[in-house]
């Protein structure tokens, strides 16, 4: 018994941190999986599930490493990283980096082909793992043990890979220690050993050693590769690719390297520049807040324009760290400039100070905010709600200016009709930075302030500026949908589901009928709908809860981490409930969970907002997360009393990965009616309680 139980901790803690990092990488190296909803989590638990289902023969877990072989190659492989240029011209959403042309049908259709053979090999390397698993369970004493331990070793698993994240390690490191702990399910067979081993170093080279010359680290949140920015002939200073596409430099434009180059940069330009030009629309420069600070030249704009005090805020510390490191004119060295490794939107929560001006300098990051729901890390920096932060945080003749890298017209009119409405006018929407590249990254400035009046008059007072305006101005912009925080899905241009979106997914569940119809006539292959309505209510919670908490706390890393360890510790706590209790009637808790996501659908978000830091974090838990309490009460008792336990898993992880498919329906109807859809789950579940002959 011991002895399984350590196997059954292993293959939980190694399933859950090859899930995690297989999201991270692959959603990095072929961007397409970043954008199209939880794709890799959805093969994982399909994966998984399958497996449980063929859990009476025995695993092949050389199949696991074969199949992460194929997978290093194809992620590192050209075809498979054009993808995400093949399937990103759908006009209805965006894409960052991607081109802006039509698509032909046949590169639509490689794009498709390719997306559906990753999704596959993924799938195929967890059956293996499932299957391991599923045994495990399915023999277990005590299920309530075993399933306590599949969750304590995923928890474990989850930390684990945060701590890999935490110490900037490379995907190379994160295979070798996965295929360590596979190796203990491979049979000690000399070639067995020996074929396994010869895939490790295959994929290790392929991983790390292969790699490009440039300086690569891995945030906790991206791949960055540094490398010298040239302009025209000289090097003006560094330039970072975020995952892959060009994002970010760092810009020595100080008055010394300007004017010594006077071929190349003419200084009365300078002050166009995307980083200097919002303080020409300002008088009084005592205090500025710079939300996406990146490396630095945002700060390093505002020294140089004279502001007194700045307050920087960066989401990510690798970002944060390179600009302090290389920037040429060194900005964040400078006692007057505050950084925070924080989330935009959190901060201006904590945050009591008000501004002269708040500048929102080239957010789009483009990057998931978490491995469990669709968002972007720079979401709910884009809502109505968010703004409206802004405005409170500004002096009563503050300024806010926003610029965006904006590739779709729709785009403009969004961030445009959001500043609208909280402000009552934008006066001033221009492009900038495409006279003179050598002075940083171009875009659409959009500038709006407290006193519109003021504003105006500061302009008017300065003709250069008014110039410079009306030659770069935008005009004619539209209505268009407009973010907030239930619907905060800036790259989609109207409510519903885009056609990248549904392509991919109707192409994937085609392909998994046609292999279920040929392949997958097995014997007990019927879903346990008890447990399938179980997992796809579960997931859709998993969802709500981690939106909500990005809401509450940010949308950084470590928050993520908590919320999901929450929801797995509140799994324990009804685990351990059941062990010690005799439930009578588990309708009850049926009722308790019912009831428990009325509220949570009724009670508005910002409640929790009027308590301090600590008292908000306890009660935000326990509150949102109660559901999760309720739910993990009935699956437990409802899996001990199970005959079938291998299938009964298999059907919750293949309805956990339905789940994962519905969340696209929040694109429709916004986060918040999602809660209505996983009531109605759970009232499936409960409908087929009996019918599945479960004691309750």
């Amino acid at each position: 018994m011991r002895s399984n139980n350590i196997k059954l901790f292993s293959i939980s803690f190694v399933m859950l941190f090859l899930e995690i990092f297989l999201i991270r990488w692959i959603s990095t190296e072929i961007r397409i999986f970043a954008y199209i909803s939880n794709l890799v989590l959805l093969a994982c638990f399909l994966g998984v599930g399958l497996g449980c289902y063929f859990s009476k023969k025995n695993a092949n877990v050389l199949i696991t490493i074969g199949m992460l072989v194929s997978i290093s190659l194809a992620a590192e492989s050209q075809p498979f990283q054009n993808i995400t240029e093949m399937l990103s011209n759908f006009p209805d959403s965006v894409i960052w980096g991607q081109i802006l042309k039509t698509s032909s049908g046949l590169l639509v259709l490689n794009g498709t082909v390719l997306t559906i053979f990753m999704f596959l090999m993924i799938l195929v390397a967890f059956i293996p793992l499932g299957q391991i698993l599923g045994k495990l369970l399915d023999e277990h004493g005590n299920i309530i043990v075993g399933y306590s331990i599949n969750v304590i070793g995923s928890l474990i698993g989850i930390w684990c890979f945060n701590i890999f994240s935490f110490f900037y390690t490379k995907p190379w490191v994160w295979f070798a220690f996965a295929i360590i702990i596979l190796l203990f399910f491979i049979p000690r067979k000399k070639s067995d050993m020996l074929l396994a081993c010869s895939a490790s170093i295959l994929i290790l080279l392929i991983t790390g050693m292969l790699n490009f010359p440039s300086p690569i680290i891995w945030s906790p949140y991206q791949k960055l590769i540094i490398y010298p920015n040239m302009y025209l002939d000289i090097q003006n200073g560094w330039a970072i690719n975020v995952n892959n596409t060009g994002y970010m430099s760092l810009l020595d434009l100080s008055e010394d390297f300007v004017k010594r180059y006077p071929g190349r940069y003419d200084i009365t330009e300078r002050r166009y520049n995307i980083y200097e030009l919002p303080y020409q629309f300002i008088d009084k420069k005592d205090a500025a807040l710079i939300l996406g600070a990146g490396a630095g030249n945002d700060a390093a704009g505002a020294l140089r324009s004279g502001v007194k005090k700045i307050d920087a805020v960066e989401i990510d510390p690798g970002i944060y760290k390179l600009g302090r490191e290389l920037h040429p004119e060194q900005p964040y060295e400078q006692k007057n400039v505050a950084i925070a490794i924080d989330d935009a939107r959190a901060f201006l929560k904590k945050t009591k100070k008000n501004y002269d001006i708040i500048t929102v300098g080239l957010l789009d990051s483009h990057t998931l905010s978490s491995n469990y729901n669709n968002m972007r890390l720079d979401h709910y920096v884009y809502t109505l709600e968010a703004f409206r932060n802004m405005k409170e945080r500004l002096e009563r003749d503050g300024v806010i200016s926003v610029t965006f890298g904006v590739r779709r017209a729709w785009i403009a009119e969004r961030i445009y009709g959001l500043l609208r409405e909280v402000f009552g006018d934008v006066p001033y929407v221009f492009n900038v930075g495409s006279d003179n590249p050598g002075f940083g990254w171009s875009g659409t400035m959009f500038i709006t302030s407290n006193n519109l009046e003021k504003l105006k008059n500061a302009v008017e007072r300065k003709p250069d500026l008014k110039n410079y305006i009306a030659e770069h101005s935008i005009t004619g912009l539209g209505r268009i949908k407009l973010t907030t925080d239930d619907w905060p899905y800036l790259y989609i241009e109207k409510p519903g589901i885009p056609r990248m979106y549904l392509l991919v997914i109707v192409a994937i569940m085609t392909v998994l009928f046609i292999v279920k119809k040929i392949l997958f006539n097995f014997e007990n292959s019927k879903v346990n709908m008890h447990f399938f309505f179980l997992g796809c209510a579960f997931l859709l919670l998993e969802f709500q809860n981690v939106s909500k908490a990005a809401l509450l706390f940010g949308s950084t890393w470590i928050v993520n981490s908590y919320i999901i360890s929450s929801i797995l510790f509140l799994i324990l706590m009804a685990n351990l409930f059941v062990y010690y209790s005799k439930i009578i009637n588990v309708k009850v808790f049926y009722s308790l969970l019912l009831i428990s996501i009325l509220i949570l659908y009724l009670m508005p978000i910002d409640i929790f907002n009027a308590f301090g830091f600590w008292t908000k974090s306890i009660l935000a838990v326990l509150i949102l997360n109660l559901p999760i309490f309720f739910a993990g009460i009935i699956f437990i008792h409802s899996f001990k009393s199970v005959s079938s336990k291998n299938i009964a898993l298999g059907s919750n992880l293949i309805g956990a990965a339905t789940g994962g498919l519905l969340e696209t329906v929040s694109f429709i109807t916004g986060v918040k009616s999602v809660l209505l859809l996983v009531f109605a789950l759970y009232i499936l579940s409960l409908f087929y309680l009996n019918r599945n002959k479960i004691i309750n």
